[in-house]
């Protein structure tokens, strides 16, 4: 029976009660109980079901509730034992920190302390209990009031659980969902330092040594360990996205959406939402994105759901504050070439946008980037993640790549008129006297760059056809493959070399190329397709010239 798909909300309660679209996700709390540590950090992309698990936490072990009826027919109801130890059996604090994100520190503190307030004001049986003695009850009106000081407020989840403790006699649960949205945002809106110092006393106080915790857990997109972030934690259990723990808990399974396509009847779409939502890996578990399939499943049209979502800044900055290197690799992603990385133990701010391991890190952390071949650790080579992540890194490379060349925008019009026609030597001409040699703060250091360079001018200009990249054809992937939508027009297969010594053949190169696209038989899928007239470029590079064969 489909099921109605309410995207956007991520109370477990709300779904399971009003019967929404859910997938089952409950063996979270088995392997939780089974792997967790006194504190556990579990990191993942954004929208891939953080929020969902942590309040799915809440409802199981809340001592408050009555969950039973919530988690019937789930898979951890098979599991009595568990339920029958840890259901309902403990206090719970809750908090939630991703829309702390204010302009100020100050307004971002005065959003935590409404966080608070709302927390003191759910649990305000505690006040009206007379369990607390005159200062306690005056320490937690001051929290509930939203009148603690800076400094109080670093303690207040540690005086919450005393509280707790007190009244239950039960060690309490610290649930954190986006730990790291106050202090990402802080750094992005220019007051880290301040942010960073709070949260090492609000995190720290209330889960080193806290003889009132029972365990905690946190979630979020990176692990932030800068100035000692974690290092006073008791032991920290940190699960990132290459760990094998809780691999299959955050996000959609292979299995869950061929499931999922069969129920709403979409079988015969399966291979198109694989290539744009699937290809996360988690701990060598291969993962669909759960946001872009719930969204795909309410609209049935493919786009870009997930991206869009968050901000792209950190991508835009790529373009314009990266290094040659960070630019000529991300040329490389875009264009099918793997980059090496090694996973760096933590993020480090300010970003330095440089082609480094911690750079990779935080875009393997935030979801646009994925192990290859399902590597899990050491050195490893690493790829766009899917359809969706290209595609919204090929738009931002095409919209800086219009921003670069408005100075030769009349030349990049006249290069691509002439290589739709075959003319190569108006193509070789106009490359070499008018784009090359352009001044640019685009070098071209290696075959990537030159690759990312005739990429975004087609980009830039296309509208009656369709430019592809390092697409598989015949017995290998072509450079770039251009395909007009009439197809009795010329379809276009260009293969590029690089030279890095002025003193190799150019013109030599420029037919290898050509040679290449014979051999690997680059234009044997486009004449099946019906396109009747392909036009073939081989060429060469080295610094700021070329040489073009054209067949």
């Amino acid at each position: 029976m489909k099921k109605q798909i309410l995207v956007g909300v991520e109370s477990f309660e709300r779904i399971r009660e009003d019967d929404y679209f859910y997938i089952d996700k409950t063996l979270f709390i088995k392997e939780m109980m089974e792997k967790r540590g006194v504190v556990t950090l579990i990191t993942r992309p954004r929208r891939f079901g953080k929020t969902l698990n942590m309040s799915m936490l809440k409802s199981f072990f809340d001592i408050r509730r009555d969950s039973k009826d919530l988690f019937e027919g789930l898979a951890i109801a098979e599991h009595q034992d568990i339920c029958d130890k840890h259901m309902n059996k403990y206090p719970v604090i809750y908090l939630s920190m991703k829309n702390v994100e204010e302009d100020t520190f100050e307004k971002s503190l005065n959003r935590v302390k409404s966080l608070v307030s709302d927390l003191f004001q759910q649990n305000l049986y505690l006040y009206e209990s007379g369990i607390l003695n005159e200062r306690q009850m005056k320490d937690f009106y001051a929290f509930y009031d939203k009148a603690a000081t800076e400094e109080d407020m670093k303690t207040a989840l540690l005086f919450m659980t005393s509280c707790l403790y007190t009244y239950h006699q039960k060690r309490v649960i610290v649930l954190m969902d986006e730990y790291d949205s106050p202090i990402d945002s802080a750094e992005r809106k220019g007051y880290y330092p301040k942010m960073i110092d709070f949260m090492r006393g609000f995190l720290g106080s209330v889960f080193k040594t806290n003889d009132y915790l029972e365990f905690g857990v946190l979630t979020g997109v990176q692990r932030v360990s800068k100035e000692g972030l974690f290092s006073s934690f008791n032991n920290p259990v940190i699960c990132g996205v290459l760990d094998e723990d809780f691999a299959a808990c955050f996000g959609f399974t292979e299995d869950e959406v061929k499931q999922i396509c069969e129920m709403y009847e979409i079988g015969g779409k399966y291979n198109e939402i694989k290539s744009w939502y699937d290809g996360y890996r988690f701990g060598g578990q291969d993962m669909y994105n759960p946001w872009s399939i719930s969204q795909y499943l309410r609209r049935q049209v493919i786009e870009n759901y997930w991206v869009n979502t968050g901000s792209l800044q950190i991508l835009k900055d790529v373009f314009h504050q990266g290094d040659d290197k960070l630019r000529d690799d991300i040329a490389g992603l875009l264009t099918g070439s793997p980059i090496e990385m090694s996973l760096a133990d933590h993020i480090t701010y300010p970003i330095k946008y440089a082609s480094t391991n911690t750079f990779w890190t935080l875009l393997l952390h935030a979801g646009y980037l994925k192990p290859c071949n399902g590597a899990k650790g050491g050195v490893f080579k690493a790829e766009l993640v899917n359809m969706e992540v290209s595609d919204t890194f090929t738009y931002l490379a095409k919209e800086w790549l219009e921003e670069e060349r408005e100075a030769v925008y009349e030349s990049i019009q006249e290069f691509v008129r002439c290589l739709l026609s075959g003319d190569g030597e108006s193509v070789s001409r106009i490359l070499n006297d008018d784009i090359l040699s352009n001044p640019s703060s685009f070098d071209l250091i290696s075959e990537n760059s030159y690759h990312l360079f005739i990429y975004g001018m087609l980009l830039a200009s296309s509208g009656r056809y369709t430019v592809y990249s390092n697409q598989e054809r015949g017995k290998g992937r072509a450079d770039c493959l251009i395909k007009p939508i009439n197809k009795n027009a010329a379809a276009i297969v260009v293969e590029y070399k690089h030279l890095r010594n002025e003193s190799d053949n150019l013109k030599e190169e420029a037919d290898k190329a050509l040679e290449q696209i014979e051999e690997k038989a680059y234009i044997h899928n486009l004449k099946t397709e019906g396109y009747s007239r392909v036009h073939k470029y081989g060429i060469a590079f080295h610094k700021k010239t070329c040489e073009v064969a054209v067949g």
